[in-house]
């Protein structure tokens, strides 16, 4: 793309060459660093005033002593569409669901094993089915060019890694890019530096799978997307996956929570993007500044989770942007979930220090996670009354697992009922604890079911407030 583009607008310098569409990945292009390649760039006019540029190459066969042309690559340059595709800010700053980490040195020892040049996501990958979420560089070659057009070559490539390793992951497939509906350049990348990628699946039913890829500064600015790429195997099934890479079963353990909300948002702190606070409102700005770096990390998933968890209950033609989603009010501590049409569900948000979850319903709701611990056994005086204690006692789950669930329970119900965390431990009553659900009673009497759902060594509980089954 940078060897068309480059000596396309050299010679028509009146195209945009940052504006890139129908980009078609043919044949492979073999380089042989010891002997020169002859390629031909062909330029043609179309009808709308942009111009097809395609790479070939002759082939001559030794056998039959027939010549022919070979297309590596072709594309559209300058073709007038000024909308730029992009992912909301909020979206793009955060996967949702359970995150698989994959280190870089076994990305590219046993996934993508390209040469060293080629090696650039610098940090961890995650990917869950929501996308990939990758920290790539841009390194500074030897002989660093001046004429690079379309910005580092090595950020994209680095996009398709993520992608490919997705693939992997959830298709069982080792996928390359093939084609791309559109490649958009906002502001070149540039050597030697770090940006943040994000791939958002779009179609992964069958192949090709197609994604949406947005590159990002540190800002949080959009540097460059691609839209409509579509991804392949172009080995024939020759090139598997290591075995056992493949998650071949969901890894959603909430489906008891799903029937009791009407929406529901799991995010990792460690899958939000270093420029996520991009997407706060002026008032969300202002209650984060002066928090403490552990402190404000989970109120930053918890905005972004609640502006997810607004988008989705919105439908599909949500168009607003991530500052105008308001998660917070100005005199209420509550979380806030306004839909596109100003309607204000009934939600609630809870972190600790792995996972975020926000849930919304049409009646009150209360939500909480806590990772799996012996803490709760410390204060068990402080939120538990004799007869808790004794059913605690009594549980099979042992008392460490049976003591979280009474304190978790009492969380979720807090923010079910709308009063403080004292209050819940004074004056609610845990009369049954089991794996997957737990029973309390209020002052005045009414039974309320908490349900419960362990995930990697954490335990989420929701609660409705009207008890239902």
């Amino acid at each position: 793309m940078q060897q068309l583009v480059a000596d396309t607008c050299g010679r028509f310098p009146e195209k945009d060459g940052r504006r890139l569409a129908d980009i078609h990945f043919n044949k492979f292009l073999h380089l042989d660093t010891q002997h020169p390649l002859t390629a031909i760039n062909q330029v043609a006019h179309a009808g709308d005033g942009s111009l097809r540029a395609i790479l070939s190459t002759r082939f001559t066969s030794p056998q039959a002593k027939i010549s022919r042309t070979v297309e590596h690559v072709s594309l559209v340059i300058g073709r007038d569409d000024p909308s730029v595709p992009e992912t909301p800010l909020d979206a793009a700053a955060a996967l949702s669901g359970v995150c698989t980490a994959v280190d870089p040195d076994r990305i590219y020892r046993e996934l993508v094993p390209f040469g060293p040049a080629y090696r650039n996501i610098c940090e961890t990958l995650l990917l869950s089915t929501d996308g990939a979420l990758a920290r790539v560089r841009s390194p500074r070659p030897p002989d660093p060019r001046s004429d690079l057009c379309l910005g580092s070559p090595y950020v994209l490539d680095a996009a398709f890694h993520a992608a490919c390793v997705w693939c992997q992951r959830f298709c069982g497939i080792v996928a390359f890019p093939v084609y791309m509906h559109r490649r958009t350049i906002i502001q070149p990348t540039r050597m030697n530096e770090v940006y943040t990628v994000r791939v958002v699946p779009v179609q992964t039913g069958n192949a090709p799978f197609v994604f949406d890829i947005f590159v990002y500064d540190d800002t949080g600015a959009l540097r460059e997307s691609a839209s409509g790429v579509h991804m392949r195997d172009v080995s024939g099934g020759r090139v598997v996956p290591p075995q056992g890479f493949r998650q071949t079963t969901p890894a959603d353990t909430l489906t008891a929570f799903h029937s009791r909300v009407s929406a529901m948002v799991v995010l990792e702190r460690r899958a939000v993007a270093d420029f996520a606070a991009a997407a706060l409102s002026g008032n969300e700005t202002q209650r984060l500044t002066p928090m403490a770096p552990d402190r404000a990390k989970g109120y930053l998933s918890a905005r972004l989770a609640l502006k997810r968890l607004s988008r989705r209950l919105s439908g599909d033609g949500d168009r607003r942007q991530s500052r105008e989603i308001e998660t917070v009010a100005v005199n209420d501590p509550s979380p806030r979930c306004p839909l596109a049409d100003g309607t204000l569900p009934f939600c609630a948000v809870s972190h600790d220090r792995r996972f975020t979850i926000a849930v919304a319903a049409d009646r009150p709701v209360g939500v909480d996670v806590e990772p799996l611990s012996e803490k709760p056994l410390n204060a068990i005086h402080l939120y538990m009354g004799g007869d808790e204690q004794a059913v605690v006692r009594r549980s099979s789950l042992g008392l460490a697992e049976a003591a979280l669930r009474v304190w978790s329970t009492k969380e979720a119900a807090a923010k079910a009922l709308g009063i403080n965390l004292a209050e819940s431990w004074a004056t609610l009553r845990v009369i049954d604890v089991a794996a997957a659900s737990s029973q309390l009673v209020t002052t005045g009497g009414k039974q309320l079911t908490a349900i419960h759902a362990p995930i990697d060594e954490h335990l989420f509980t929701l609660l409705n407030a009207d008890g239902l089954p």
